[in-house]
């Protein structure tokens, strides 16, 4: 029974020279790199006694969630034979359904007399983790009391345990690795967005790790990935773009700190600058950079909703636009660095300097030099209203094609668009107007002047006086391309 416990609490010393069984203890190092998705490469170093030729070590406490195809053990004068990973747990049901056949002894308290009676049975089956036990005197298939085993199974593992036979050149302390990947891991990177004026805010990123691999990494050196990592899926194998890389410096200036990114195959790779515990079913937030005084600007912003087709809406009224925040990662807007994917959010305070939630957005990997727009919601003191005021066919062509069986019919049609912008703020605003317009179309008569974004889509920039009201009008011509066949 002591020996049964021991082994429950991942305590047990193996006298044997030939086989070392490692628990969570004897790790010497531990490095850790997650990725974005879903995805962590564990390296395990622990310290090993080993003697020449042939010997069998278990690494015990591996991720529950580990890809065993993926896993390498190394060390100098090393080679490994063959490795196996068990992960048919320790638990009460397993403990049952691995003794069947096998002789107990069993356990019922006297409430009489208080005292232990013992008797000896044989599991004979189970159902449902209820063991059904065969006594000289018969069958009980609803044993009250407790069973005592002399062994455990030895395919149980207190802890998931990957095993290997391996093959050492000389007896010795040997600081033996295991590479694995996991799932059950992932980060991601968050954002508090702190507007301290007009134009400056102060933006603080966090790193994210959520644990979900069954198991506590603790005092483990940790980085993080940036960038989405290629994963072959159809057979469950998985290849990782990197292995561990050198720490990178950082800086202790807490008014401008940042976590430096080490560039790696198109990725970015963050050290965390000191070791930490990182728990199982534990979320833990490290930070990664702090800036203040960050240039942004405001845009108040509006996709229109026409597209110019037979079956399109014709009126759409009081839309509200959306307000976006527009910052530049560059150094001289004092940002300038590579910023991985998360949740940017933003926080201002009000008249009596109570800070207030205003909104969040999410963005991608976001490249230095690049500019993020973020979409925080609707701006409620603008309203616009929009009219197709008149559709006026200006020419319409049928060309016969294919033996006349078949013919294009080409029409071209004018839209005259109004939209009405209406301002309920004490101050004046700018709207931006986005129209698409196909590269065919052409616009002609606005009384706005505005500009090209691309070859798709058109931008005006429409001032609306402090409590007023401001119309834009334009036409355009668009062509519409039809076939039909008998």
């Amino acid at each position: 029974m002591r020996w049964v416990y021991l082994l429950l609490t991942g305590c047990v010393i193996f006298s044997t020279s030939a086989f070392a069984k490692e628990n969570d203890e004897n790790k010497s190092n531990l490095e850790i790199s997650i990725y974005n998705n879903n995805l962590a490469l564990v390296k395990d170093t622990r310290t090993i006694s080993v003697t020449e030729g042939k010997n069998e070590i278990a690494f015990e406490g591996v991720s529950m969630q580990i890809k065993p195809e993926t896993a390498i053990f190394y060390a100098s004068g090393l080679s490994v034979l063959e490795q196996n990973y068990n992960y048919d747990l320790l638990t009460y049901d397993n403990l049952i359904n691995q003794s069947i056949n096998q002789e107990v002894k069993t356990v019922i308290f006297n409430t009489e007399n208080g005292q232990n009676v013992f008797d000896k049975a044989q599991i004979i089956g189970a159902v449902q983790g209820q063991p059904i036990l065969k006594f000289d005197y018969g069958i009980e298939a609803s044993f009250p009391g407790r069973l005592v085993f002399d062994k455990i199974p030895n395919n149980l593992e207190n802890k998931p345990t990957l095993n290997a036979k391996i093959i050492s050149n000389k007896t010795e302390l040997k600081n033996i690795s295991l590479a694995y990947l996991t799932t059950g891991m992932e980060w991601e990177s968050n954002y508090v967005a702190k507007v301290s004026s007009p134009h400056k805010l102060d933006l603080t990123g966090w790193i994210t790790i959520n644990n979900e691999s069954g198991i506590d990494y603790d005092n483990a050196k940790v980085q993080v990935i940036a960038g989405d990592v290629h994963q072959v899926m159809n057979n469950n194998i998985v290849q990782p773009v990197m292995l561990m890389a050198k720490s990178a410096r950082t800086t202790n200036d807490m008014q401008n700190f940042s976590i430096s990114p080490q560039e790696i195959s198109g990725y970015h790779l963050y050290n965390l600058p000191f070791k930490t515990d990182i728990k199982n079913k534990q979320t833990k937030q490290i930070s990664l950079f702090e800036k203040k005084g960050v240039d942004y600007k405001k845009e108040i912003y509006m996709m229109s909703p026409f597209y110019f087709t037979y079956n399109m809406p014709t009126e759409f009224k009081q839309q509200n636009p959306q307000l976006i925040y527009i910052i530049e990662n560059k150094t001289e807007d004092n940002l300038g660095l590579p910023m991985p994917a998360g949740v940017i959010r933003f926080y201002e305070n009000d008249n009596r300097e109570n800070l207030q939630f205003i909104g969040e957005d999410r963005i991608n990997h976001v490249a230095e030099g690049a500019e993020i727009r973020l979409d925080l919601g609707k701006y409620f003191d603008i309203f616009i209203n929009g009219k197709i005021n008149k559709i006026t066919k200006l020419k319409e062509e049928k060309t016969k094609e294919i033996e006349d069986m078949c013919y294009t019919l080409v029409r071209q049609y004018a839209y005259d668009v109004e939209i009405t912008f209406y301002n309920s703020n004490k101050l004046e605003q700018e709207i931006v107007f986005e129209q698409d317009i196909s590269p065919e179309s052409k616009l002609e008569k606005s009384n706005i002047s505005g500009q090209f974004k691309d070859a798709d889509s058109y931008l005006w920039k429409v001032n609306i006086p402090k409590q007023s009201e401001q119309t834009l009008s334009f036409r355009i011509i668009v062509p519409n391309v039809s076939k039909s066949c008998r």
